[in-house]
């Protein structure tokens, strides 16, 4: 399973630099880190972080604001509170 999501992870990274976002790739790589923290630390509450990068893809906005409460505020200004909360909850199911 970790093989596969490393394929997955570099397709995915693949995908946005063919596009020509150098800032979507790097956002990406801030998310999977972020996110590799929050699991060490026992934290199951990454969707923040993957709401603010759906949102604001290509922006810079994990290496500002690293936060759940910061980077949901970002998301929802971005996006609208609706949006976000429909990314959270998609998010839970396939995580949570």
């Amino acid at each position: 399973m970790l093989l596969l999501g490393d394929y997955l992870y570099a397709q995915g990274l693949v995908r946005l630099s063919a596009a020509g976002s150098v800032e979507a790739v790097a956002d990406m790589g801030e998310l999977i880190s972020l996110c590799a923290q929050l699991r060490a630390e026992d934290s199951v509450d990454d969707g923040p972080a993957w709401a603010a990068s759906v949102a604001l893809l290509g922006q810079g906005v994990l290496g500002e604001t690293e936060d759940g409460e910061g980077l949901l505020a970002r998301a929802r200004e971005a996006a609208g509170d609706e949006a976000v909360e429909r990314s959270l909850a998609a998010h839970a199911r396939r995580v949570g």
